[in-house]
């Protein structure tokens, strides 16, 4: 916003006067032409900008579809955010059918000062008849149609997809897969990014050998397991990994009781015992997480007095070096008590604002503060930012205001922090809605300080505070970004605490990345071993170290179901998982998951296109196909693996350092042949289990998977097996 006159100040900020008309203009994207069906090639973006002819940041643009809506066509979000240069950004899906487009952009509350812009939809692909309509497992089906792809392109049968062995622009041939569900299904191909409208067939199960190649992998369902396939021991001493799994989420991790059967029920073992070091186990919650979770459900129940706020009209602030702010800190545990403390602008960079406490006006020097600031201001605040969009700026100064205070400090007393740990530093969503009492009404992070003496809690060094915060910081961001575009913005939930703290520690470890590139082995390192630079283990180690205990016990872990605020092994859990979606989807699935008012695992699927049980499968697979001892990575197809992290060169660098018994956490439990094995299992859970090798009269073997009770698994559990051969 433009600075249009100084009013008042001395020793506290001047109040300054904001501009108020918006000027909007489409930039990119207007007139695009694309197959009917399809996502436009290029996002519609369009700028905002102010009376004064400065970028608007952070404003609320809605992007809505006034002609063509009825053939389908749709913007995947119909709001967005403008960035640091005024610019907001919709991605439009065509109809399913020829036709134009035509859509309005309009800042939120301002429609009359909108821009209109225009797509195309040409004729686009079209699947015109399938044959045979009667189908089973390894069929030949043939798909007819217009604008089909050739070799190579999905289909989708039922739940599962394949790619066509065959075929051209008119005409497919796909094979039809093992372990569908009996009856009708439908079929579809995609082309490109637009999917064809379905046909259907009928297919009718039956039990044959899955003859999986080395290294494929298979996802089947339990209902479908035992009666539609059996593994081959082909004369050549097969071995497979078997991962029953239930691929879902619940509110809770109620355990299930569950057994794996391998053609027989006559030797016996138990799923989830072979854990390194008898089963690591993290130490209780400690003080950050279980405050964080606290905060986070806090938030979801202001939510919906944030939709009802109304408009907030603030002061604007010039950042004067020295001038002074009163702030409302929390200042007890249970997040009700509030302490007012004042705090002297230190450093003003052009994103963040850092204010101290003046009760501790020296604990930094301010060298120490400058380099805290310029982290913050050059490096963190840009790594969040680019990777889940921006924040929002209800006070109009255009950053975001750090707190150091002691209070933070002594939320935990001294006599706690050696069993729980200390609080490092938060955010919470009360200070992004004005109307609430307490309500410091703007984007405020707030952060521990130095104590080396010990009088507020347990003594910190400034050393050891410069090392902790800012990772503390880039975590908080997240939560910060995601309330304002999930609640603010879009009147929604909060977003749920597995995914939302899932991307914070993805927001820790993009941190990690960016310095990882900014200095390439051996530079930026104190010794030619390390993994990486000084500068990025901080970010790195922690996700490194969760990751690994939760791999140590994955049936007991769940990466959807938290235990009330999240443990090590299920934080390591969710970012274990958000991680390998990136790598499938690109990075910017993170902006995708927060930028919406959808969540847990409709979030995930709705911007992954694909069903949580299909992504969940595969992820299992990758856990323990990634970068395989003696193998080329490429052996595994990329869906089964990392691209961005080696799985298994991180843990074994982290049972190094740590002193841990395995190289890699996941020891797979033998599964007997002509045999079973049990244990128990909660939602958002699997757990690796190795059959064979299977020598000459071993093979076929039948799998199952049930509960011990004999009580069906429902259709919303994702009761399912991976099934990886490795021999």
């Amino acid at each position: 916003m433009a600075v249009l006159a100084l009013v008042a100040g001395c020793s506290h900020e001047r109040v300054l006067a904001a501009a108020r008309d918006y000027q909007l203009r489409a930039i990119s994207g207007d007139g695009q032409m694309a197959p009917a069906g399809s996502l436009l090639p290029r996002a519609l973006a369009v700028e905002v900008r102010d009376a004064a002819g400065l970028p608007v940041r952070a404003s609320i643009v809605v992007f809505r579809v006034t002609r063509g809506a009825s053939n389908g066509a749709a913007v995947l979000d119909s709001l967005s955010v403008t960035n640091d240069v005024g610019v907001a950004e919709a991605e439009l899906r065509l109809g399913a059918r020829p036709d134009t487009v035509e859509i309005f952009a309009y800042p939120l509350g301002a429609e009359s000062q909108g821009v209109a812009l225009r797509a195309i939809a040409s004729g686009g692909p079209t699947l015109s008849g399938v044959l045979p309509v009667n189908v089973g497992p390894g069929d030949t089906l043939v798909l007819a149609g217009s604008q089909l792809g050739g070799a190579g392109t999905v289909v989708e049968i039922g739940s599962a997809r394949v790619a066509a062995i065959s075929g051209g622009m008119g005409e497919l041939r796909v094979v039809v897969p093992d372990c569908l569900p009996a009856g009708s299904l439908e079929v579809r191909v995609l082309s490109g990014t637009a999917w064809t409208a379905p046909r259907s067939i009928v297919y009718a199960p039956s039990r044959r050998p899955v003859k999986l190649q080395l290294f494929e992998a298979t996802i089947i369902g339990a209902d479908e397991l035992a009666s539609c396939a059996s593994l081959t021991a082909d004369g050549i001493w097969a071995t497979y990994i078997v991962i029953p799994q239930l691929a879902s989420q619940a509110a809770t991790p109620t355990e299930s009781a569950v057994r794996v059967t391998a053609g027989g029920e006559t030797l016996r073992a138990v799923l989830g015992a072979a854990g390194s070091a008898g089963a690591l186990r993290s130490a209780e919650p400690s003080a950050q997480e279980s405050w964080d979770f606290r905060l986070r459900e806090t938030e979801r129940r202001l939510a919906p007095l944030a939709r009802g706020a109304g408009a907030y009209h603030p002061p604007l602030l010039a950042f004067t070096v020295g001038s002074l702010r009163t702030f409302q800190v929390i200042g007890d545990l249970g997040a009700e008590k509030f302490v007012a403390a004042t705090g002297r602008l230190r450093f003003v960079g052009q994103h963040l604002a850092i204010y101290m406490d003046t009760a501790t006006a020296t604990a930094f020097t301010d060298a120490e503060l400058e380099a805290l600031g310029n982290l913050f201001d050059k490096d963190l605040y840009r790594s969040d930012v680019e990777a889940f969009g921006p924040e929002s700026d209800i006070d109009q100064n255009g950053r975001v205001l750090v707190f150091m205070t002691p209070r933070v400090n002594a939320l935990v007393a001294a006599s706690d922090c050696a069993l729980k740990g200390y609080v490092t530093g938060f955010f919470f969503g009360r200070d992004l809605i004005p109307s609430l009492a307490n309500s410091n009404a703007g984007e405020i992070f707030y952060a521990m300080v130095p104590d080396p003496g010990g009088q507020y809690s347990c003594a910190h060094a400034a050393s050891d505070v410069l090392g902790i915060v800012p990772g503390t910081f880039a975590h908080e961001f997240q939560h910060m970004i995601s309330f304002f575009h999930h609640v603010i913005a879009r009147g929604g939930e909060v977003e749920e605490h597995w995914v939302n703290e899932g991307l914070s520690h993805i927001a820790e470890e993009l941190v990690s990345r960016m310095f990882e590139l900014r200095y390439p082995a051996p530079l930026g390192r104190s010794t030619p071993t390390q993994l990486f630079p000084d500068s990025a283990s901080p970010f790195i180690k922690p996700q490194m170290l969760n990751a690994y205990v939760y791999l140590n016990n994955t049936a007991a872990h769940s990466v959807t179901t938290f235990a009330g605020s999240g443990s090590l092994e299920e934080r390591g859990a969710a970012w274990l998982f958000l991680r390998w979606l990136g790598d499938q989807k690109g990075d910017a699935i993170y902006r995708r998951l927060v930028q919406t008012s959808l969540t847990g695992v409709s979030n995930i699927e709705a911007r992954a296109g694909e069903p949580f049980a299909r992504l969940f499968g595969d992820f299992s697979i990758a856990v323990y196909a990634d970068s395989m001892p003696g193998l080329a990575r490429d052996v595994v197809a990329p869906r089964y693996r990392f691209s961005s992290r080696n799985l298994r060169q991180l843990m074994a660098r982290l049972a190094t350092i740590t002193g841990f018994v395995n190289a890699f956490p996941v020891v797979p439990v033998s599964v007997p042949f002509a045999g079973y094995a049990e244990g128990s299992i909660i939602p958002g859970t699997m757990v690796y289990g190795i059959l064979g090798p299977l020598g000459a009269g071993q093979g076929p073997v039948v799998l199952g998977f049930s509960r011990t009770n004999g009580v069906v698994f429902g259709p919303s559990e994702g009761a399912q097996v991976g099934i990886l051969r490795i021999r």
